[in-house]
């Protein structure tokens, strides 16, 4: 009874260092249909992240998030940049990237669930590359050969339905 008595406190200790994953991947495929406004009332609704800073691109303004609870500045959020059409539609891109590894594992783990087809897995001398498809989203997940970090990339495609 006093091993298990002693086993307690290191077992709080152990839980409290560990940090969850602040944004799942299906925030992120939601985030990709929305505008930079509808993004950012959405993540500061949240309270898991803040705005970083805004820069203007190409006449477009990009948006960058930062997480603040766990481990502050290890998951960053970019949304805005995209694609327009021809006929004036948008696509539109997020990043996420995150220095803590297993986030990226995560998200791997639930681009599957998602449904996402997996349509190469393969590597390059720094990254792991996975690459998801179905007919509205193209996901790349890149995750450091180093474990040091990684990166989502989540793209909008054009959905070229029957009228």
């Amino acid at each position: 009874m006093k091993k298990y008595l002693l086993m307690l406190p290191a077992m709080l200790l152990a839980s409290l260092s560990i940090h969850a994953q602040t944004t799942k991947f299906t925030d992120l495929i939601y985030y990709a249909s929305l505008k930079n406004s509808d993004v950012y009332d959405n993540i500061m609704q949240s309270n898991y992240f803040r705005q970083d800073y805004s820069i203007d691109v190409n006449g477009h303004e990009v948006e960058y998030f930062k997480n603040i609870t766990g481990k502050p500045n290890t998951e960053k959020i970019e949304v805005g940049n995209y694609t327009k059409l021809y006929n004036g539609d948008i696509l539109r891109t997020v990043h996420y990237t995150s220095t803590d590894p297993q986030h990226i594992i995560n998200m791997i783990a639930q681009a599957k669930r998602f449904g996402l087809d997996l349509k190469f897995q393969g590597a390059d001398e720094s990254n792991n590359i996975y690459i998801y498809d179905n007919s509205f989203y193209a996901v790349s997940i890149y995750l450091r050969r180093d474990q040091t970090s990684g990166m989502v990339e989540i793209k909008q495609k054009e959905y070229l339905g029957i009228e």
